[in-house]
């Protein structure tokens, strides 16, 4: 009986996980998409003190449809807009500037061509083109309706 519980709660385990999103990091992610270039990337930048961001990341990418949508449609990436180690990506290195309270990536700035609110999801495709920038949050209807 103790052995079937392990069982169960394993194959549970193992059926949660498959229900997440397998996130990048940008770096990861550029190779990913030189192996699979008709993928463009979904860019999720976020802060750490952003209410929505974690909102988003508790309900509307926990949701099985946005799941299996971003995962067989794009190449998922987490970027942290307040990184402060220096991102290579695409050949170029991108620093964080001290601004305000904390500052920001200069990746993070590019990407949101200056308009920097969080949440923030930017699309990008394989040869590095902005196709959509959304920002705010988005409930799982709203975000599949804009993808």
């Amino acid at each position: 009986m103790r052995i079937l519980s392990l069982i169960i709660l394993l194959f549970i385990s193992i059926q949660i996980k498959a229900q997440e999103i397998n996130w990048l990091t940008i770096e990861q992610a550029e190779k990913a998409q030189k192996e699979n270039p008709s993928k463009p990337m979904f860019i999720d930048i976020y802060t750490d003190w952003c209410g929505w961001c974690a909102k988003l990341d508790a309900k509307t990418f926990k949701d099985t449809n946005v799941v299996k949508h971003i995962s067989e449609n794009y190449i998922p990436v987490k970027l942290n807009a307040e990184h402060k180690d220096i991102i290579n990506f695409r050949g170029q290195d991108f620093k964080f500037i001290k601004s305000g309270r904390s500052g920001i990536n200069v990746l993070a700035y590019h990407l949101l061509q200056g308009k920097t609110a969080f949440p923030s999801m930017v699309i990008l495709s394989s040869d590095g083109k902005i196709l959509n920038t959304l920002n705010g949050y988005f409930t799982p209807e709203q975000l599949l309706q804009q993808l």
